[in-house]
């Protein structure tokens, strides 16, 4: 496994780099850490950064070296941070990215985190980006995975396994219960509805035990996983989970495309990257 972290060498990146040498140990994977120096800069002060750039990260190699006995390769090079970070992944074949997060509380304007570089990233590389907000102080031990029974979710499920071995999963569906506005209807419409739940709630049960039962094929444990489902918005739900069962990791599976066509688990995961509960993983199925 290979791991590319890309960092600018601020506080904010220390987690970010924290938690990749704690997977690299954890995964025995191949890490890089990449710093761009913006190409846009005047020759005099570009040349000064990308020579302090790498002096930096030899510094901290080294350090990290001697704590954790992994040798990291470091990558300096000028460009735009919004599309070399991903390019340079692609290029040397990474299967994660890792990124630190801002923290919006501490911004003076608050900005969408479409608008960020790590959200330009996760727009513009289909490789599994892992967002990193917490401290890296052990390995992921309880992880929720936001389901919705497509292509996503088994994407996510199988993401989430590589990436966090020995954790406890917690499949959670946010739902809207079909034909509520019938509910205060007359009593022909109401048992309409009431056959109508009854049917989705066995399909959720159904589709929900051939998920869980995939992950078990996958080497998952029975009692390593759980289901919750529960009625209300994703973007809401998901974070109360990741609340309630002291999560340190949600993972989210959306798609490659963007504009219009855009499906609403993307709008989903946009919503919830705004104000991340926790470590974030982001999964594209395609």
């Amino acid at each position: 496994m290979k791991i590319l972290v890309a960092t600018d060498l601020s506080p904010r990146s220390d987690r970010a780099l924290d938690r990749s040498y704690a997977l690299a140990r954890e995964l025995k994977a191949e890490l890089t850490i990449l710093y761009v120096v913006d190409t846009d800069l005047p020759l005099e002060l570009k040349t000064h950064s990308i020579e302090w750039a790498r002096a930096a990260l030899a510094k901290e190699i080294a350090a990290q070296a001697a704590k954790t006995g992994i040798t990291a390769h470091a990558t300096v090079l000028a460009g735009h941070p919004k599309t070399d970070i991903a390019r340079q992944a692609a290029a040397i074949k990474a299967d994660l990215i890792v990124l630190g997060v801002h923290n919006q509380a501490a911004m003076p304007t608050p900005r969408s985190f479409a608008a960020t570089t790590a959200g330009q990233i996760v727009k513009s590389s289909h490789l599994p980006i892992l967002l990193v907000k917490q401290e890296a102080d052990r390995p992921y031990r309880q992880v929720v995975i936001g389901v919705d029974f497509s292509v996503y979710s088994r994407a996510a499920l199988r993401a989430a396994m590589k990436l966090a071995e020995g954790a406890q999963f917690h499949l959670v569906h946010a739902f809207h219960v079909p034909f509520k506005g019938f509910m205060a209807s007359n009593a022909a419409a109401e048992e309409v509805a009431l056959d109508q739940r009854l049917a989705f709630d066995t399909f959720l049960e159904d589709e929900m035990e051939i998920l869980a039962r995939r992950g078990q094929e996958s080497g998952i444990p029975a009692a390593s996983l759980t289901k919750v489902v529960r009625e209300g918005e994703p973007h809401m739900l998901l974070p109360a989970a990741c609340a309630e069962l002291n999560a340190d990791l949600l993972v989210i599976g959306t798609h490659g495309r963007t504009g219009v066509s855009a499906a609403i688990w993307g709008s989903v995961a946009t919503d919830i990257l705004n104000h991340p509960p926790t470590d974030i993983l982001v999964v594209k199925a395609f």
